[in-house]
């Protein structure tokens, strides 16, 4: 019964966008008017749904109570005939809500069924499994509380949130029509199917890192341009910064992210490396189960058993334990020797209590101590481990296509403006000799003195490359006494550091490689109200000294940060002359401060820098600081690469915690006598516990591989049939979109260069090599639509690494999960493609820029 229940749900979501005028509402149309002048928004909830799958994940597998099931059921109707009457009453279901209930529909679905069979383990792992993100409130535009007192109650600095507040009232004071509400929720929306496309992805570490991180950088986008809603942003930011944080683990356990997780798993195997199996093993379970794979989740999870890891997360403690042996991995063995030395020194430093000690001074030491004792150490490494994740602060080093230009000197024997007189070589120069006496030409051509003319020709070569271009980072770093002070835990000033030690072991792992044409140039330095003094990295030794001394010292004092900033722009001026390569500069600011901070002295101190283009990125600790919120945006409206992060004091206690990492653990200990043994030996012993279990996975994949194959070619016949009769009855074909993106990942994989272009030219035909000044100012509706999507491909595609092949696909796959959502058919944007071509042609350009892998610099 609830399956026929459910099922009639569905056709009831399906109608809210594809049929809306089948939506049948009589008495709501009866009110229609007055619940339109109400306002009218739909009361959406998740707390039956959100209790259902809780009831699933408890240990033991308990039997879930009936009435949860059915109050989720009744709790998606409640939601369904929400839409319905937002559909009757404002003529429109907002697309952020009408994907929010389908996600909601998929996963009451999947919990009702694990719920029914209370036999079928493997649907309960999956459903136990559901991240939160899938339930989540849609990422929608909220009003944003303007004024009022900061979080200590105190009030908000004179005239720091001025450019915020009145951004925000301009906002909701002239409302957006339903057109541009459109358009900002499709690109809003392209962050869940990223999601989406992040979950489905079940092979590739690198293709579902990229699409995380593409995600990521879509959310700080739209949550520093949009008042969006705290929760949503919320909800995703910590998923994010979960999955990315676990892939890091994973690659630095030995994982390779650019081969298949099924070959590392079987190659493992072969090798006798059992670390490397289960790493593998644990990838493969948790993208099986955020795919919804019931099978293979089953098969990979018995596999883990048989290898000594049970069901059910790290007990604390191992938590703990595996967090500090992947900080290890990620930074290596130096860097946590530099780590724990610097505690030593810092603790000692502490301990001893200076004369005439104030009581206010000695509260302080009391409490460094307690954040520096042994045992606190650990936040350390799961702060390390989550850093990457929770932090997006790009990279020192960016790819960027350049046109370099070379000049050669060739000689030549026709003439030229420049003329040379060279040895002859043989008889061929005679004729270009300078001949004093003919008679003595073959005498003086053997003994060399013969000259004859030469032309200096110059040659000019073009070649296109990628090439990575330098930048200069400076880490500004607020060493207040609030850092430790205030907040929870002193997590502040932990979190604070964690960047700063990420920031240095990369630039270890960097200056190792050996290889790097292009100089790194990292700077930092502490402040308070006074500046502290600036540390210069230029290698791997310094980076290590640099991380003991990053926790070896216990700051304290007030806080000044428009003066730490202007202090920072003279120290890229000469990186700068150290560097002439040096294509732009970054500042990031960490800071918990509450200060004023006036744009137009940073703007001017910026200018006088010269022509080196300079970032100001802000990662705010505990508290918000509207002034520097407002500095970062207006530098991003400009289309500079600057970030604005926000960690509550909430999420940062987490993040130190290590409770961002959930699930299986990512290590396993091998008995003891196993690494004295034989490749050949710890190979036979692993397939003895194992028990033909990986070849049953690679069989499970290669039948998964095989039926998709076979239901590709299926509809392509269909479809082909279908183009054959329309064709013959006169009718235009009209190209769907459905199944362009699997098929275009798949070519990709398999290299099919030319079918991936023709499919790739189809949708995103080539622009004109120029583009008019005077392109059609007047724009169809779809056209802005088609406008968005485009931009939205391009950004995202822009950041994806890989070969222009994957970033083809890649776009043809975005491309088929944003249709939908902005309310285009093929026929719909093929017209555009068709009539406006004008219009769309500096967007399209942008999209076939992004996947040949050219990037601007701001």
């Amino acid at each position: 019964m609830t399956d026929e229940v459910l099922s009639s749900f569905g056709e009831r979501i399906e109608q809210l966008t594809a049929r809306p005028h089948d939506v049948r509402a009589p008495l709501v149309r009866l009110a229609r008017p007055l619940l339109r002048a109400l306002g009218y928004r739909p009361p959406l909830r998740t707390a039956r749904v959100a209790a259902l799958l809780d009831a699933l994940r408890a240990p033991g597998g308990k039997p879930v109570p009936e009435e949860l099931l059915k109050g989720a059921v009744r709790e998606l109707e409640d939601n369904v005939i929400a839409l319905e009457r937002t559909l009757v009453v404002h003529g429109r279901v907002p697309l952020a809500h009408a994907a929010w209930v389908r996600r909601l529909y998929e996963v009451t679905v999947r919990a009702a069924r694990a719920a029914s069979d209370q036999k079928n383990e493997a649907a309960r792992r999956v459903a136990a499994a559901i991240d939160p993100v899938r339930i989540a409130p849609p990422l929608a535009i909220t009003p944003r509380t303007l004024g009022g007192t900061g979080e200590k109650g105190k009030p908000s600095a004179a005239g720091k949130g001025e450019a915020a507040a009145a951004a925000a009232e301009s906002f909701f004071e002239t409302p957006l029509s339903a057109e541009e509400e459109r358009l900002v929720e499709v690109e809003l929306l392209a962050i869940d199917h990223l999601l989406d496309a992040a979950r489905g992805e079940t092979e590739f570490l690198s293709r579902k890192r990229r699409l995380l991180e593409a995600a990521r950088k879509l959310l700080l986008d739209a949550s520093a341009a949009l008042p969006l809603g705290k929760e949503g942003v919320e909800v995703r930011r910590r998923h994010l910064a979960m999955e990315i944080a676990r892939i890091d683990r994973l690659e630095a356990a030995g994982l390779s992210a650019h081969r298949g997780l099924l070959h590392q798993a079987k190659d493992a195997l072969a090798r006798g490396e059992r670390q490397r199996l289960h790493a593998a093993l644990v990838a493969l379970d948790g993208a099986s189960l955020a795919a919804g794979d019931e099978a293979l989740s089953a098969a990979s999870s018995r596999a883990r058993k048989k290898l000594g890891d049970g069901e059910g997360e790290d007990l604390e403690g191992d938590k703990l334990r595996g967090l500090r042996r992947s900080s290890e991995e990620m930074f290596g063995g130096a860097a946590m020797t530099a780590i724990a030395e610097g505690y030593v020194k810092a603790r000692r430093v502490q301990e001893k209590a200076p004369k005439r000690e104030s009581d206010e001074d000695k509260k302080y030491r009391l409490l460094a101590l307690q954040w520096l004792a042994p045992e606190n150490e650990a936040e350390t490494h799961a702060a390390l481990c989550a850093i990457d994740g929770t932090v997006d602060v790009g990279v020192p080093l960016a790819p960027v296509r350049v046109t370099e230009v070379e000049t050669r000197a060739r000689l030549v024997r026709h003439p030229t403006q420049d003329l040379l007189l060279m040895p002859a070589r043989d008889v061929t120069d005679v004729p270009h000799a300078v001949i004093e006496d003919p008679r003595t030409v073959l005498l003086a051509l053997a003994e060399g003195r013969l000259l004859a003319r030469r032309y200096v020709e110059q040659e000019v070569k073009k070649r296109t490359r990628t090439r990575l271009v330098g930048e200069a980072r400076i880490y500004v770093l607020d060493g207040s006494s609030s850092m430790l002070e205030d907040g929870k835990k002193g997590a502040r000033a932990r979190v604070r550091d964690a960047i700063l030690l990420a920031e240095l072991g990369m630039l270890v792992r960097r200056f190792a490689e050996g290889d790097r044409s292009t100089r790194l140039t990292l700077h930092y330095r502490y402040f308070t109200k006074k500046i502290g003094p600036i540390t210069r990295i230029g290698n791997g030794k310094e980076a290590i000294a640099a991380m003991a001394d990053v926790v070896g010292t216990v700051r304290k004092g007030g806080t000044d940060i428009e003066n730490a900033l202007l202090s920072s722009f003279e120290q890229i001026r000469a990186a700068k002359e150290e560097d002439p390569d040096l294509a732009r500069a970054q500042i990031v600011l960490v800071t918990d401060g509450d200060a004023v901070v006036r744009e137009e002295v940073i703007q001017a101190a910026r200018e006088k820098v010269g022509d080196v283009p300079i970032a100001v990125s802000v990662v705010a600790l505990g508290e918000e600081n509207e002034a520097l919120r407002a500095l970062v945006a207006r530098q991003r409206a400009r289309g500079e690469r600057a970030f604005y992060h926000f960690l509550d004091d909430d999420a940062l206690v987490e993040i130190c915690e290590g409770k961002l990492f959930t699930g299986p653990k990512i290590h396993v200990e091998g008995p003891p006598d196993e690494k004295d043994l034989s490749v050949e030996v710890r190979a036979a012993r692993l397939r003895a516990e194992l028990g033909g279990l990986v070849d049953e996975l690679g069989a499970l994949a290669e039948k998964r591989s095989a039926a998709a194959i076979e239901a590709l070619a299926a509809e392509a016949d269909a479809s082909a049939e279908a183009a054959r009769a329309e064709a013959a009855l006169g009718v235009a074909a009209d190209t769907a979109a459905k199944g362009e993106g699997s098929r275009a990942l798949r070519e990709a994989v398999e290299k099919d260069r030319r079918a991936l272009e023709g499919r790739f030219l189809r949708w995103f035909p080539a622009p004109a090599a120029e583009i008019g000044e005077n392109a059609p100012t007047g724009r169809s509706s779809d056209c802005e639509a088609v406008i968005v999507v485009l931009s939205t491909i391009a950004e995202v595609v822009a950041d994806f690494g890989g070969s222009d092949l994957s970033r083809r696909a890649e776009a043809i796959d975005l491309l088929e999960r944003l249709l939908p959502d902005s309310m285009l058919t093929p026929a719909r944007w093929f017209a555009v493609m068709r009539d406006e071509a004008g219009a769309v042609a500096q967007a399209m350009q942008a999209v076939h820029a992004a996947v040949m892998g050219t990037r601007r610099v701001f």
